[in-house]
């Protein structure tokens, strides 16, 4: 009785935790419940794994600087179900994540607590929340898997801590998936790790760190070896190296050209929804735990939350970036919430005020889900594309090749042409490759595509983007004409030769 008790309690907490996971990805721009135009990012991520799926190639028939699993991930569900497809890896990957932030709230709180406080984590997490299928979302599910391993390691109350083999494997692997999604996924290992060794070398315990270093090793040469034979084997690892490593290194630090600048990039993190809270958590159980046996998991805590802090700095970026501190708030809210609970134990329906002040305090998450949510309504943007995409491929021969100009790449998965240049977009990450816009530019002027569409912002005339593009803009006027200004996009034609 007391076994079935227990198995109805878990199934219960599972239907939960899955709900949470629906409701955030229900507002989804791939969902088929709101369907429409997503992220840029996202944009150019569907594109490249749009063109896997048709046995193109990222770094050779397109040029990004993010990792392999950044489109790869997406290819399952490209393949089984189109864009429903990957709004269910969505899902998949979400709950994975709210799962173990969920398992990870438990040594700060009881169920109760636990569970309100990974949900109030997750909807402030929507004040993020704008780049569906982006690396941040993907990233997610191995960033808060490790946090879990981590946290749980710490709080063990055996006086001498060890992590099992098969969880140090699981640890490499998740890092070497975040890493080969983007680049700088990696603070959260690495301030976790660095205080783990140091405390193995004070202790001296030389064998147990051995078997660290093995074992978190092995995880990522399982996940890395695929990967690196995927590249090698399809001719691309060298691309690979100048567009990731090389060229995403380059975008990473642009916008940390002084010491000034990472400063003033660090206040604009730390400004974003509650993104401060960590931070000033971990800092005061450093203060009021220094006698605790888990004191080194504040101290691993804080020093990680520093170093993501410290490389979202480098790039600023939008508020998406933020998307990756969602592990660190599930400890610093569940502890907050209950401390409130605590402190009000005496107060009737004290569950329900609580609840009540913390809808209040999440308002910005929710109002963004429920603004996602709706906006299938009102937004009619998805349908738009269909439709574009359906003029493109009605009005040109199935081995023409296309091109959208500007930043996006929001017209490629709603079309069966293909690209006419591997810079699918022209966006500021092309600057850190030398000779791109001069190479994209003799693409488009040699290949002259048969459709050349433009992003209609703003209702401004087509010729709205920079300078640069002028010759583009030359050879439209002098041997293209207007197919359409309908459904989001100026699309023009290449002129019949006898015309």
């Amino acid at each position: 009785m007391l076994i079935n008790k227990q198995n109805k309690t878990d199934f219960i907490i599972c239907a939960e935790l899955f709900l949470i996971a629906f409701a955030i990805i229900f507002a989804s721009s791939y969902s088929p419940f709101a369907f429409r135009r997503m992220h840029v990012d996202s944009s150019v991520y569907m594109t490249i794994a749009q063109g896997i799926t048709r046995g193109q190639l990222p770094y050779v028939d397109f040029v990004d600087n993010k990792g392999p699993l950044a489109y790869l991930l997406s290819v399952p569900g490209l393949l089984l179900g189109k864009f429903t497809g990957v709004w269910v890896t969505e899902l998949i990957f979400m709950y994975i994540s709210v799962f173990f932030a969920y398992k990870t709230a438990l040594f700060f709180s009881n169920k109760f607590c636990a569970l309100l406080g990974m949900t109030c984590a997750f909807v402030e997490s929507y004040s993020f929340f704008s780049v569906s299928a982006g690396t941040e979302e993907y990233s997610l599910p191995f960033l808060m898997a490790s946090f879990y391993i981590f946290t749980k390691y710490y709080f063990s109350f055996s006086l001498e801590r060890s992590i099992s083999l098969v969880k140090l494997i699981i640890l490499g692997a998740c890092f070497a998936c975040a890493v080969l999604i983007k680049l700088n996924m990696f603070p959260l290992w690495a301030g976790f790790c660095v205080i783990i060794f140091i405390e193995s070398i004070m202790k001296r315990r030389f064998a147990a760190l051995g078997k660290y270093i093995f074992g978190f090793c092995a995880g990522i040469i399982i996940i890395a070896i695929p990967v690196l034979l995927y590249l090698k084997l399809n001719g691309i690892l060298d691309g690979f190296f100048y567009q990731v490593i090389q060229g995403g290194a380059a975008q990473g630090f642009s916008s940390a050209s002084s010491i000034k600048q990472i400063v003033k990039n660090f206040v604009v993190v730390l400004d974003r929804g509650y993104s401060i809270i960590p931070l000033l958590m971990g800092i005061f159980w450093i203060i009021t735990k220094y006698k605790h046996h888990n004191f080194l998991f504040y101290i691993g805590y804080t020093f990680s939350y520093i170093l993501t802090l410290l490389f979202l700095s480098l790039s600023s970026g939008d508020d998406h970036y933020n998307f990756v501190l969602i592990p660190f708030f599930i400890p610093a809210i569940t502890f907050i919430i209950e401390t409130i609970y605590s402190a009000f134990s005496e107060v009737r329906k004290k569950k329900a005020a609580l609840v009540l002040f913390l809808c209040v305090l999440c308002s910005k998450g929710m109002l963004n889900w429920f603004y996602d949510a709706t906006k299938g309504i009102f937004d009619d943007s998805g349908k738009w594309l269909i439709n574009a995409g359906r003029m493109i491929d009605e009005n040109t021969n199935p081995d023409d090749k296309i091109i959208s100009l500007g930043i996006n790449g929001y017209i490629y998965p709603f079309t069966e042409r293909k690209a006419a240049s591997k810079y699918i977009y022209q966006g500021s990450g092309l600057d850190h490759f030398p000779g791109a816009r001069k190479e994209f530019l003799s693409d488009i002027l040699t290949s002259k595509p048969a459709i050349i569409a433009i992003f209609s912002a703003d209702d401004l005339r087509y010729d709205y983007l920079p300078a640069w593009y002028q010759p583009v803009y030359e050879l439209i006027d002098e041997e293209y004409r207007l197919l359409s200004d309908e459904n989001g996009y100026y699309l023009f034609i290449r002129k019949d030769p006898e015309s």
